[in-house]
């Protein structure tokens, strides 16, 4: 067949096409109305040889008809005459309706064979019933529509219109008519017998043509060998005239071979054989498609047969039914995938997916018939059932991947995985500094991987494009390429065919991919020939451009390198004088401190000669005046303190010894128990206690350090109870698990130190910002209490110098508990009374 040319002249106008779609649509509707509403409803179904291959409701539902004609047909009956049609007359007539002229509920003889045995009978008619009208109704359409909506894609969506896309449309609408017609083809309403005849004599040249020329990527047929298309067509043009004259040559079913035994044929010849890569590319999913559509309806038939189990029930023909679309979409998605754009890709997922779903029924069902035949007992049925679905869900998870990349693998010619391809180059181009070192990446690791045989890098400064690299492509380093990159760079991001001219300089490029650093166009990645379709489909151009935003940060950092060079060096020098005025400030500090500390241990003397009489008598005011003057004093020289035990944890190293903490524990809580009696004012009472366990091991520690933890923490305690209350210290052994052990270690012995009190206690958010320097709970506890927010900073420095942990539990209003947890000295001694 000569298929019309591209020319403009040539192109069937929108209306045409239209026209063309509604009426093929048309054409099956007629056929699926007749099957539905004109062929009669015995009962049961039938093949042209009147085999009873099943029947069409559930005796529950109609208990009177089943009781009627319980005697009569049973699967597998061959009838040999209908109300006086006899089977040979059938044959002849291609118009005879078996069972046409009765109505429900009228009884009709039949004469049927069964075992060799000749049986007469009389069937009591079903009529239509609801289900068997939506069974006919869905059986009807979900045979054709799929062949009938791939056609129509084609003829409304896909271009070019070239032989690939007429031949397609003339496969995909014949198919669809072919399927229309032969569903009601055994009741022969609408001479649909005949017509079934006559549109498989038209499947074969259309089947044959396509499978044998489409896959080329040629023109149809050379000039000088039109005459055998035209030939193959008019003889089938000839023979389905007499198919429907009743006049037939060769039988059905040869005819079928030969359209569907040649296809396959010659799509293995070209699956694997040595045309080009696009064209086995296509062939191997054209077979894909065949073996999943036609798969599931031969597995399901032919395995019963073998196992001897009962015939396919609806369950099994609704599978098969299902599976018919993946056909004709197979055919459009290998041969228009290049021509999909960003629909390529939804197309191979949702092609893949539905694929993959009616491959693993079929194989569930045909692995759970085997299973189940020995089982004899519905227990030990539903015990297999369970166990073997909730195997097969799990063994789906990993088996649908692997399909996944089956089907790319037969799509592009490569499973590679965009996400391991990223995660394999996306760290390794921004590492490559050197020149050589990108080029030998991008030629060596991402193009072989991608299968891209040629490809170049142009970097684009000031208005100029430089070679950066170029690997299979013939160019010249020297060129100013800039003003033949401007075509390419309108195209940039999207497919390039192959062009006609092969002498532009950049004709090889079939995708052009920008390389932009904070949206500055630096460079452009040229990419030439692939394989197996020289083809680049949106999934792949999306993984290229994320590769070309890394490309342009290599080369931002290769730029950036020697700059930054440059700035470590004055950084370096920067910081050697940050140290060393972070040193002239601690030693300033620390002076400041030694030298306020002297005049105020004066100030304390003084005032307290004076407030003992040493130095004469005083008068009550005057008293008054010095004890203020005395308090302010002491707080003052706590603050000195502090701020030069801050200084003094970075300067000064531990001197460690074992120290028992219950007996530095015991002498700290006796001196704050006479400082907060003597300096308290009246109605302000504290109690102090001290809770020790029995074994408590020695730590390794400064003692004076420890000693000011204690001393701390009391004072801490004191300041914070207004109302005063019980203060109580515990010391007792424990185990705990300390940062730097491993994970999977015992927790180590350990001495756990904790102090409580009654006071105002601190808000659970702020439980956690208590230990950061001059931090109170809020400004009016600073202004309230007194001090610079110190004492818990100094206090955690020196519990982690030791190696320990150190927390706070409280509640606002409900009083504070610090727990320090110190590691045990390693040579403890359980059994020792500590000192």
């Amino acid at each position: 067949m000569s298929a019309p040319g591209d020319g403009a002249g040539q192109r069937p106008a929108g209306w045409l096409m239209t026209l063309t779609a509604a009426g093929a649509l048309a054409f099956c509707l007629a056929y699926l109305f007749a099957y539905v509403f004109l062929a009669p409803y015995p009962g049961f179904d039938y093949d042209s040889q009147w085999h009873v291959l099943g029947f069409d409701v559930k005796c529950w539902d109609h208990p009177d008809w089943c009781a009627a004609n319980q005697d009569s047909l049973r699967v597998g009956d061959r009838l040999l005459e209908i109300g006086g049609l006899t089977h040979q007359a059938y044959e002849r007539s291609r118009t005879e309706t078996p069972f046409a002229g009765y109505a429900a509920g009228e009884r009709v003889p039949i004469v049927f064979a069964r075992d060799g045995v000749v049986v007469r009978a009389d069937w009591l008619m079903l009529g239509p019933t609801g289900a068997a009208l939506l069974t006919r109704m869905g059986g009807g359409l979900a045979l054709f529509l799929p062949f009938w909506l791939a056609g129509t894609t084609v003829l409304l969506f896909l271009r070019p219109r070239n032989a690939r896309w007429y031949l397609l449309i003339a496969f995909n609408y014949i198919t669809a008519a072919w399927a229309a017609v032969g569903v009601p083809s055994t009741s022969q309403v609408l001479a649909s017998a005949s017509g079934l005849r006559a549109l498989s004599w038209l499947l074969v040249p259309v089947y044959l043509h396509l499978h044998l020329h489409l896959l080329l990527p040629t023109s149809l047929l050379p000039p000088s060998r039109r005459y055998v298309s035209v030939l193959a067509y008019t003889l089938a043009a000839l023979l389905a005239v007499l198919a429907l004259l009743n006049i037939h040559i060769v039988p059905a079913t040869v005819t079928l071979l030969i359209a569907i035994g040649g296809s396959l044929g010659l799509l293995l010849l070209r699956g694997l054989g040595r045309d080009a890569s696009n064209i086995r590319q296509a062939a191997r999913l054209m077979l894909l498609g065949v073996s999943l559509a036609l798969g599931p309806g031969l597995v399901l038939w032919v395995i019963p047969q073998l196992l001897r189990f009962p015939a396919a029930g609806q369950m099994f023909v609704t599978l098969s039914t299902l599976a018919i679309p993946l056909l004709p979409f197979f055919y459009v998605y290998a041969l228009y995938k290049q021509h999909l754009g960003g629909l390529e890709f939804r197309a191979n997922r949702v092609l893949s997916l539905y694929g993959f779903l009616v491959l693993f029924v079929t194989v569930f069902i045909v692995v759970f018939m085997i299973g189940a035949g020995p089982i004899q007992t519905s227990s030990g049925m539903l015990a297999f059932a369970l166990v073997f679905s909730t195997a097969a869900v799990i063994a789906a998870l990993f088996l649908r991947p692997l399909f996944q990349r089956f089907v790319d693998r037969l799509a592009y010619g490569t499973s590679h995985n965009p996400n391991d391809i990223l995660r394999a180059f996306a760290n390794e181009i921004p590492r490559a500094l050197s020149r050589p070192d990108l080029t030998r990446l991008l030629t060596h690791a991402v193009s072989p991987s991608l299968l891209i045989r040629q490809s170049a890098l142009y970097v684009i400064r000031d208005g100029a494009a430089e070679l950066f690299y170029a690997d299979g492509a013939a160019l010249d380093p020297d060129d100013d390429a800039m003003p033949q990159l401007q075509e390419v760079l309108h195209g940039a991001g999207r497919y390039r065919p192959p062009l006609v001219t092969d002498g532009e300089p950049f004709a090889w490029v079939r995708l052009a991919m920008r390389i932009e650093v904070r949206k500055k166009l630096v460079g452009l990645w040229l990419l030439g020939q692939r394989d197996p379709d020289d083809y680049y489909p949106q999934p792949d151009v999306e993984l290229l451009a994320a590769l070309a935003n890394q490309i342009g940060v290599a080369l931002e950092t290769a730029r950036l390198f020697e700059n930054l060079q440059r700035r470590m060096a004055e950084l370096e020098a920067a910081y050697r004088s940050l140290q060393k005025l972070d040193e002239l400030k601690d030693e300033f500090v620390q002076t400041i401190s030694h030298e306020l500390r002297t005049p105020l241990t004066y100030v304390r003397g003084y005032t307290e000669a004076l407030l003992d009489g040493t130095l004469g008598e005083i008068t009550a005011e005057q008293r008054e005046a010095l004890e203020t003057m005395h308090d302010r004093a002491l707080g003052l020289i706590r603050l000195v303190n502090d701020v030069i035990s801050i200084q003094q944890q970075a300067l000064e190293k531990l001197e460690r010894e074992e120290v028992y903490l219950p007996a530095l524990a015991r002498s700290c809580v006796l001196a704050a128990e006479l400082v907060a009696g003597s300096s308290q004012p009246v109605g302000r009472h504290f109690s102090f206690a001290l809770a020790v366990s029995e074994n408590v091991p020695p730590i390794m520690g400064d003692r004076r350090r420890l000693a000011q933890v204690l001393d701390n923490l009391l004072e801490n305690a004191v300041k914070f109870s207004p109302q005063g209350g019980a203060i109580t210290v515990r010391v007792h052994p424990r185990r705990y698990l300390f940062d730097g052990q491993e994970p999977d270690a015992q927790p180590q012995l350990a001495v756990e130190l904790s102090v409580s009190d009654q006071g105002i206690g601190i808000p659970a958010d702020q439980l956690s910002r208590i230990w950061g320097r001059f931090y109170q709970v809020d400004g009016s506890s600073t202004r309230r209490f007194g001090g610079m927010g110190l004492g818990l900073a100094i206090v955690q420095g020196i519990v982690r110098a030791h190696g320990g942990v150190i927390w706070a539990e409280s509640s606002e209003g409900a009083g504070a508990t610090f727990r320090a947890v110190f590691p045990a000295s390693p040579a403890a001694d359980l059994g020792r009374e500590p000192v």
